[in-house]
């Protein structure tokens, strides 16, 4: 695994935890968990591909 996909599964899993996902589904509504997931994932991939361009 190269750095930038391990640089992507670190920044995703605090966002695809199953307990961290119920915690945020309990709090707010279904617009809002969307959204913090497609920014989650986005921020995930851009991260992952930003890491592996400056470190190679």
């Amino acid at each position: 695994m190269g750095p930038g996909a391990a640089m992507a599964f670190m920044v995703a899993g605090a966002v695809s935890c199953i307990p961290a996902m119920v915690a945020v589904w309990s709090i707010v509504r279904r617009q809002v968990f969307a959204a913090y997931l497609c920014f989650g994932v986005a921020c995930a991939i851009l991260s992952g591909l930003s890491f592996a361009v400056l470190i190679p």
